[in-house]
């Protein structure tokens, strides 16, 4: 008798069981939104495609589109154009919004204050505008420049060098300066 009670429980608990609410499946969490304004193609194996690879590398980390959304706008050159995609990705809801470019810095201290909960980072400058939601980042470009140099001013037979770079601001700039230094290093 016992042994029959016990069956008779256990199929009860069985059924109970069964017939009980599912389990409450966890969301899925939400990806965390990237966008990124660049000025030139993320296959120009400079600029943007160095941008364009970390934050490809990043999400790949992160796990996948899932955990990270990358948006991004190339060829950005004409800045009113490029303030235009900035502003449209603050106004989607994008977490950061990156204006990979010293050319966008009057565009992201205006339009950060009209997004106090989008972060916005711009290269390659300092100036965060006292704007708690900007970020700026610069990049070390003078060392690349300088390293370049001095290999140049080595390797030439001629005694004569050249550099170029595509705008005479930010770290093109600070790029040709290093170069310009390295070469005079020799």
């Amino acid at each position: 008798m016992f042994k029959r009670s016990l069956v008779v429980l256990l199929l009860l608990a069985v059924l109970v069981s069964a017939c009980a609410a599912p389990a409450a499946t966890p969301t899925a969490a939400k990806a965390f939104r990237i966008a990124v304004v660049m000025p030139s193609a993320t296959t120009d194996m400079a600029f943007s495609q160095s941008m364009w690879n970390a934050l490809a590398t990043i999400q790949k980390e992160m796990g996948g589109e899932t955990a990270l959304e990358i948006k991004y706008s190339e060829n950005m050159f004409n800045v009113p154009d490029a303030a235009t995609a900035i502003r449209d990705y603050a106004s989607q809801g994008f977490d950061v919004v990156i204006a990979h470019g010293s050319q966008y810095g009057s565009s992201v201290q205006e339009i950060a204050k009209d997004f106090p909960e989008t972060t916005f980072a711009w290269g390659t400058d300092v100036n965060t505008f006292g704007l708690p939601n900007v970020y700026a980042y610069t990049a070390a470009a003078e060392e690349g420049g300088y390293v370049n140099g001095v290999l140049a001013a080595m390797l030439t037979q001629s005694k004569t060098i050249g550099v170029t770079g595509p705008v005479e601001v930010g770290d093109a700039k600070t790029y040709i300066d290093g170069f310009v230094q390295g070469v005079a290093s020799v």
